[in-house]
């Protein structure tokens, strides 16, 4: 099968303060094909354990398209690679992201700061 992934995203920015009119960048249902058949789908509270704790991957062998969003209304969290591994994301009180994971990664973990936040997460095998 093919075109399993559907990713619908855009951003726009615009500032009257400064004359910048509305910019922006749109990926409208574009499609994408997975080799594997895992998938992990939850929400859990994240710590603000010293090198993060590690997002349940469920079955997942290799880390491909993901999403992740921060559903706490104050604190940022940050994604690391691996638990102790290098921060790559922030995501600010009720931000989110779509992204797909490079191949190194193999089991990121997410370090809340200040109190611990709840996420939720979409993480599909490559």
């Amino acid at each position: 099968m093919a075109n399993e992934i559907s990713v619908t995203a855009s951003l726009a920015y615009a500032n009257a303060a400064f004359s910048i009119l509305q910019k922006s960048l749109s990926i409208n249902g574009s499609t994408f094909t997975i080799t594997g058949k895992n998938y992990s789908l939850g929400s859990k509270s994240f710590p603000t354990t010293a090198g993060g704790t590690a997002i349940p991957l469920g079955g997942n062998t290799t880390m491909g398209w993901s999403c992740i969003k921060n559903d706490d209304p104050t604190n940022y969290v940050q994604v690391l690679s691996a638990v102790s591994g290098t921060v790559f994301l922030k995501l600010f009180a009720a931000e989110a992201a779509v992204f797909r994971f490079d191949l190194t990664v193999s089991a990121p973990a997410i370090l809340a700061n200040t109190a611990a936040v709840l996420c939720e997460f979409l993480l599909l095998e490559n």
